[in-house]
C-alpha cells in the first residue's frame, strides 16, 4: 500500500532525525544509549556513598537500647516518616532544610513541639553515629533545630502543699498494693517511677546501717545518663514500702522488686494505676518527683551537687564513679532526706 503526501510550496517539515549506533551487531538509538551510559556513570559514582538508610542500620546495630521494643519502634517510625517525606538521601546531601521541612510537616500534623523534639533527637543521633562510624568529618545538619512553641503550652504543675502530700501518704497506706507502695517509695526519694518498678530485688539493700536502693542498668532498663546511676537512702514510710515490696517479691520467689511490673512498659502500667488511684487528689505519679525536688529547693542549706546526687539530675556524674571514694556518702544523703522527710 502506497501513501502520497502533497506538501505546499514554502512549507517546512519539522522532522526529528534519529541516529542509530551499532553495538556488537545491535542497532540502538543514540539517545537510549546516551541515557544508559549516563545512568551507569551515576551508579558508579554513587557506589559506596552512604545513605540515610545506612545511618539507620548503623544506629540500630550500635545503640545498646536497640533491643528495647519501644526504642526500636520509635526509631523505625521516625526514620520511615523522614524518608517518606524527603527520600532516602545520601548523607552528603543532607541539609538543615531537610529537618526544618520535616519539623514543619510534623507541626502541621498537630504534633506537640516536645514530640517533634523527640523525633529530631533520634534522627540527629542517627546521623551523628553514622558520621562517627563512617569517618565523616562533618557536623550533623540536624543540630540546633529551633521548634516554635517548644516549652510553651505545657501542662501546669499544680500547687503541691505539705498537707496534700500527707493526705496522699495516708491514702496510700490504706490497703497498700504494689502500685501504692511504689508511690510511697517515690514520696521520700524523688525516684522516677520506672526506677523502682524495674529494679531487681538485689538493688534493694536492707541489711545495711542505712537501707538504700540502687538505680542501675539491668535486663529491662538502660540508664540514659551517668547521673541516673545512684544509690538513695530509704527512710520513713519509703523504707516501710520497700520492705513490703521485698516481702511480696520473696513470697513470689521473684528476682524483681515489683514482679507485676518487671517488664517492658511496666513503669507506664504502674503509673496508669497509680494515677487512677490519685485522681481524686488531682495528683499524678510524676508529681512525687516534682514535689521532692521542690522540698529540696525549699531547704536553702542543701548543696546543689548533693541534691543532684540524690535525684539523678545535673552534672552527669555517677555514684558508681566515686563509690568508696570522694563522692557523697549514704550518710550525707540520709541527713539531707531526713530534713524533708514526710
Amino acid at each position: 500500500m502506497t501513501y502520497e503526501m502533497t506538501i505546499a510550496p514554502g512549507t517546512f517539515l519539522n522532522t526529528k532525525v534519529i541516529k542509530r549506533v551499532n553495538v556488537a551487531g545491535i542497532e540502538l538509538d543514540e539517545s537510549f544509549l546516551s541515557d544508559l551510559v549516563a545512568k551507569h556513570l551515576r551508579d558508579f559514582q554513587n557506589k559506596g556513598r552512604p545513605k540515610f538508610s545506612d545511618a539507620y542500620r548503623i544506629y540500630m546495630a550500635e545503640n545498646p537500647s536497640a533491643k528495647r521494643r519501644k526504642f526500636a519502634n520509635n526509631a523505625l517510625q521516625y526514620f520511615n516518616e523522614f524518608t517518606v517525606l524527603n527520600g532516602d538521601l545520601f548523607l552528603d546531601e543532607l541539609r538543615h532544610s531537610h529537618i526544618t521541612h520535616y519539623r514543619d510537616h510534623l507541626l502541621a500534623r498537630g504534633l506537640h513541639p516536645n514530640s517533634v523534639r523527640k523525633h529530631n533527637n533520634i534522627l540527629n543521633a542517627m546521623v551523628n553515629m553514622a558520621f562517627k562510624h563512617l569517618d565523616i568529618d562533618k557536623l550533623s545538619p540536624f543540630r540546633s533545630l529551633h521548634i516554635r512553641g517548644e516549652g510553651e503550652n505545657t501542662r501546669p504543675i499544680p500547687l503541691i502543699t505539705t498537707q496534700l502530700l500527707l493526705d496522699i501518704k495516708e491514702f496510700l497506706l490504706q490497703r497498700p498494693t504494689p502500685a501504692k507502695l511504689i508511690g510511697l517509695i517515690q514520696l521520700n526519694t524523688g525516684l522516677r517511677i520506672s526506677e523502682p518498678t524495674l529494679a531487681r530485688l538485689d538493688d534493694l539493700v536492707l541489711d545495711h546501717e542505712i537501707p538504700h536502693i540502687w538505680v542501675r542498668k539491668n535486663e529491662l532498663t538502660d540508664r540514659k545518663t551517668k547521673a541516673s546511676l545512684r544509690s538513695i537512702p530509704l527512710l520513713g514510710v519509703s523504707l516501710y514500702a520497700a520492705k513490703e515490696l521485698h516481702r511480696m517479691a520473696k513470697r513470689q520467689h521473684s528476682d524483681w522488686l515489683a514482679p507485676g511490673y518487671a517488664k517492658e512498659f511496666g513503669g507506664c502500667s504502674c503509673s496508669a494505676i497509680l494515677n487512677k488511684n490519685l485522681k481524686p487528689f488531682g495528683f499524678r505519679s510524676h508529681l512525687f518527683r516534682h514535689a521532692f525536688i521542690d522540698r529540696l529547693k525549699a531547704s536553702n542549706d542543701i548543696p546543689m551537687p548533693l541534691a543532684e546526687s540524690i535525684t539523678g539530675r545535673g552534672r552527669n556524674v555517677s555514684d558508681f564513679a566515686v563509690y568508696g571514694g570522694v563522692g557523697y556518702t549514704l550518710e550525707q544523703k540520709a541527713q539531707i532526706i531526713s530534713k524533708i522527710l514526710l
